[in-house]
């Protein structure tokens, strides 16, 4: 996964993987493999799954070009609130756009590296060499 700085200040991971490269069709079913991730995972939470492709056509805002559908799944990580502004920066989020022939999937860094390094894991292993 490549890591940048989205709007010069958000610190984001992200990889395009070609369809060809994984065997899922749609978001729908990274998705769920990713929620099945969280939901065996020891201290990971799943919350819920958001269809911003759905939300923002709705209220006809504007949408990239080529992007026919994007879901993120929100859930939580953590197992302490060391300080009430720490709930803040929570719950995490995956996000993933798909295009005709590609998947986008991204998620904003977290403050602990081992909560990244399981995250890239996660999205990773659904890319078949």
């Amino acid at each position: 996964m490549k890591k940048i700085n989205l709007m010069e200040k958000y610190p984001v991971y992200t990889k395009e993987i070609l369809k060809s490269q994984t065997k899922f069709k749609n978001v729908d079913e990274f998705i769920e493999a990713l929620k099945e991730k969280i939901e065996a995972d020891e201290i990971a939470t799943y919350i819920w799954i958001f269809d911003h492709f759905s939300h923002t056509k709705k209220i006809w805002w504007e949408i990239m070009e080529g992007m026919i559908d994007g879901k993120i799944l929100l859930f939580c990580f953590w197992q302490c609130i060391p300080k009430p502004q720490a709930m803040a920066v929570r719950p995490r989020n995956i996000a993933i756009a798909e295009f005709e022939d590609k998947f986008v999937v991204s998620f904003l860094e977290a403050p602990v590296e081992k909560a990244n390094t399981k995250i890239i894991n996660w999205i990773i292993e659904h890319i078949e060499d």
